[in-house]
């Protein structure tokens, strides 16, 4: 967790500045992560969402294992 505003206070003007600077590559990393989840999770949807006509459709299959 980091520094709580009284503590903040008490950091030299350089020592805040290279706290925010940390703290903005932190979010923007964390941000970048996190958009390249969601692109690969559409992307994963997008590629494997195949016609039930092509694929077979899951509650037939079902359907016809449990009539065996």
């Amino acid at each position: 967790m980091g520094p709580s505003l009284s503590q903040l206070r008490l950091l030299s003007p350089e020592d805040r500045a290279l706290y925010k600077k940390w703290l903005r590559r932190s979010l923007w990393f964390y941000s970048s992560m996190l958009a390249l989840l969601v692109f690969a999770i559409a992307a994963n949807h997008i590629v494997t969402s195949v016609s039930s006509e092509m694929a077979g459709d899951t509650m037939h299959t079902a359907a016809v294992t449990a009539g065996k």
